[in-house]
């Protein structure tokens, strides 16, 4: 860069790639934003980085910080590592003298970021939310939704205790200003935009005859609810009787989950027509290549604070259908009133009811809509939409501003007014 470095900025997260979804897609967005805004980035991961997180961390000019592991040592690493045991993971030798801006991610490292601010008084820190607990709880059991006030109580307190606060999309925005506005003195938020990342965007979508190929991404067992993986399974169960070619793939299960995960879709899907494809956590590339043999990528979620997965899918130009409860919906919606993007994407934002009873009257609503995308007279065409959509989106360089004001807020000498 052909201006002097002169802060230093220390992100702390569990994985430098993206195999995880969204929090660290986030992550490695920030890292690349601060570096534009010449400052120099350290990011903390847990697990000693696979060659793909190695190449990108080293082309976008950030350097991975790696835990101290005894070679006897055999117990997996934990987020507790960063948050409580970060004193002997990470000692004063390994990690830089001087930071001036750390950032943590509620509710993954928030907690961590705030203890790691104690070995540097005079850096900012700043946390991003990508969260809305009272939405999300619900659908993880009845243990987790009783404790979502707890939670909310919890991100609150720290929001006061740091120098800004960032809500990933409109939704969580919109949701903590009015949580923070009963607070003397007001706390710092701001509303952060993610980017489609440039290899979705450069990514290379045709349309192709054949097999259909139905995608999704997340994991199932446990929050199946709430990302819909029922919704999907049991729509696409009905679908499989006017589309006999298509396949559901389903991409982010651990092996751990696997057996748990085909049981739970199989149930959902309930015909004996559609067996689903069951795929385990994989790198940018394997999602890229996943989107590249899809036909349709379904974001049916019943609560989505913003919906990373969905943004890429049409960043990429692939058909999408995403769920109206995700802040996707709501940023696409701005983005159709300000005429930035056609009007026509409205059909491409499904009415997904939260409530269980509605089960199986919100899965033929997404039924009739796949099986209207798939169908062999109109295939073609809906790629033909979907580039025109990738188009209008990158055009509308939508996220600029929020990105302007993260550099502000943090510092950085690109980002001062």
């Amino acid at each position: 860069m052909a201006d002097s470095i002169v802060i230093t900025a220390l992100l702390i997260n569990d994985e430098y790639g993206s195999s995880k979804g969204g929090i660290s897609t986030v992550n490695r967005e920030v890292a690349k934003l601060l570096r534009k805004g010449n400052v120099r980035v350290f990011s903390t991961v847990l697990y000693p980085p696979p060659e793909e997180d190695i190449e990108r961390a080293k082309s976008d000019g950030v350097t991975l910080l790696i835990p101290y592991r005894d070679p006897d040592d055999s117990r997996e690493p934990c987020i507790e590592w960063l948050t409580y045991d970060h004193p002997t993971r990470y000692p004063v030798k390994a990690l830089p003298e001087q930071v001036d801006i750390i950032v943590g991610h509620f509710p993954i490292t928030s907690q961590a970021a705030k203890n790691i601010s104690a070995r540097y008084p005079r850096a900012k820190t700043v946390l991003c939310n990508h969260i809305i607990p009272f939405d999300t709880e619900h659908f993880k059991g009845d243990a987790a939704a009783i404790g979502a006030a707890e939670k909310e109580k919890k991100l609150t307190k720290e929001a006061k205790d740091v120098h800004a606060v960032f809500s990933v999309g409109h939704r969580i925005q919109n949701h903590f200003s009015n949580q923070y506005r009963v607070h003397d003195p007001p706390i710092s938020h701001h509303l952060y935009l993610p980017q489609p990342s440039e290899s979705f965007a450069e990514t290379d979508v045709r349309y192709g005859p054949g097999e259909k190929v139905v995608l999704t991404v997340g994991r199932v067992t446990k929050v199946e609810r709430l990302k819909g993986l029922d919704v999907a399974a049991k729509a696409m169960g009905k679908a499989i009787e006017k589309i006999p070619n298509a396949r559901l793939r389903v991409r982010g299960i651990a092996v751990e989950d696997y057996a748990k995960s085909k049981k739970i879709l199989e149930e959902n899907l309930d015909s004996g027509k559609l067996k689903p494809t069951l795929l385990p956590y994989g790198t940018e590339r394997d999602i890229i290549q996943d989107i590249q043999q899809a036909h349709l990528v379904l974001m049916p979620s019943r609560a989505e604070p913003f919906g990373l997965v969905g943004l890429e899918a049409i960043a990429a130009g692939i058909p999408v259908l995403i769920s109206d409860q995700s802040g996707l919906a709501d940023l696409m919606r701005e983005l159709m009133k300000d005429g930035k993007v056609s009007a026509d994407f409205r059909h491409k934002i499904v009415s997904t009811s939260v409530r269980d009873s509605d089960l199986d009257k919100t899965a033929q609503v997404w039924a009739d809509k796949i099986v209207d995308i798939l169908d062999d007279a109109y295939l073609e065409s809906e790629f033909k939409k979907a580039a025109q959509f990738k188009k209008e989106l990158l055009e509308s360089k939508y996220w600029e501003e929020s990105h302007k004001t993260f550099l502000e807020v943090c510092g950085a000498p690109k980002g001062k007014k």
